[in-house]
């Protein structure tokens, strides 16, 4: 798999412990929203792919809910999935790809989001 990242993203994010720490997450409204949205609120076990996920921000707002999500946060860069992957998020799989060259089976998913703040 050739998931090459741009230098400025691989360089930008070096750090991925204080990005972590200093990166804002995402308004609870606006996540039970897209989850209706996507029709996966609710739905015990649902699969959901988190593409761009970085340290898993928004991984771990869904790790948290009822539902049990199986969450597979897909990541190029190395220190970013390192990162998620210390937080120990219940059921989530971090996994290195970028969207156009994921490793998952075709509709192999309940929902895919790309989740960006601001």
């Amino acid at each position: 798999m050739s998931t090459k990242i741009a230098r400025s993203a691989a360089e930008g994010f070096t750090n991925a412990s204080a990005y972590d720490r200093h990166r804002p997450s995402y308004q609870p409204e606006a996540v039970e929203d897209l989850l209706v949205k996507l029709q996966v609120k609710g739905i015990k076990n649902a699969r959901i792919i988190d593409v761009g996920a970085g340290t898993g921000k928004f991984a771990e707002l869904l790790a948290k809910r009822d539902e049990e999500y199986e969450i597979v946060a897909v990541e190029p860069h190395e220190g970013m999935r390192k990162e998620g992957e210390v937080k120990g998020l219940r059921g989530v799989k971090f996994v290195h790809g970028v969207a156009d060259e994921m490793p998952l089976e075709t509709q192999s998913a309940d929902a895919v989001i790309v989740a960006q703040g601001n």
